[in-house]
């Protein structure tokens, strides 16, 4: 037998081989003030469209009201459907479920359309931040379910935050009953500094991370997550911030949606 068979199967390596370069240092993104220029305490610029689902969706699966939310390079949508027959056919007040996914192309966590257990948490979070502010009492047996994608996201606590707002804009937009809009924001701390409306780049850079969610005209705090260990004084002056910054993202939202109304 001859010993000069050659494999025509096998892929022939490359003749020379470069040993991989792997970056070892971490470029900290406060070293030179903010990566795209903004203050500490500014907020990326807001863009919103309520409607756009609507216009697509001429079935009677269309939802009842819809909106897209962008913020920097965070870019969500929100569809919402209701208020329809709930679960409970006796009770006596409404309910409200939210159902949030990233997009697989969304981040580089995110690799499959498999929903994980971290977007289920998130969900709970919209729930729990978002159902204070709608009267419930006010559709007994129904249900009010939103579905928010996230098609781009750039700071998980912030992507959260945005979430939010693109649901309170959806909610409006589907004339549902609200006391307030919700609006959030979030924040990260960087040494001894707090820092509004982080990137992925700062977050990962920072040591805590903060989200409220509030109702401004009631005045009203209807969720606070934080993650890591901070002073009562640090956390009390990153949640003063943060309301100050839910109200500038309100006065956008509100704006934005009396600008439909005319």
């Amino acid at each position: 037998m001859s010993h000069n068979v050659v494999d025509r199967r096998r892929i022939n390596g490359p003749q020379r081989s470069v040993e991989p370069v792997y970056t070892t240092k971490v470029l900290d993104p406060f070293a030179t003030g903010r990566l795209d220029g903004r203050a500490l305490d500014q907020v990326r610029p807001i863009f919103i469209k309520t409607g756009p689902l609507d216009a697509q969706s001429l079935s009677a699966a269309a939802p009842s009201g819809s909106a897209y939310y962008e913020q920097g390079k965070i870019r969500v949508s929100c569809a919402i459907y209701g208020p329809r027959q709930g679960r409970k056919s006796n009770a006596r007040m409404g309910s409200f479920d939210c159902d949030f996914k990233y997009a697989p192309f969304s981040c580089s966590w995110k690799r499959s359309h498999i929903k994980t257990s971290d977007e289920k948490e998130i969900a709970l979070m919209l729930e729990h931040s978002i159902a204070p502010a709608i009267r419930l009492e006010s559709y007994p047996k129904a249900s009010i379910d939103a579905f928010v994608t996230v098609i781009e996201s750039d700071g998980k606590a912030a992507t959260i935050a945005a979430a939010i707002n693109c649901i309170s804009a959806a909610l409006a937009d589907a004339g549902i009953e609200l006391y307030d809009s919700v609006a959030a924001c979030s924040m990260a701390l960087h040494g001894e500094q707090w820092v509004s409306d982080c990137s992925q780049a700062e977050e990962d850079a920072s040591t805590c991370s903060l989200l409220v969610a509030r109702m401004p005209s009631a005045d009203e705090i209807t969720y606070l997550l934080q993650h890591g260990k901070t002073t009562p004084e640090q956390t009390q002056q990153a949640i003063q911030t943060c309301a100050n910054d839910c109200t500038r993202v309100y006065a956008v939202i509100c704006r934005y949606l009396q600008a439909t109304l005319e």
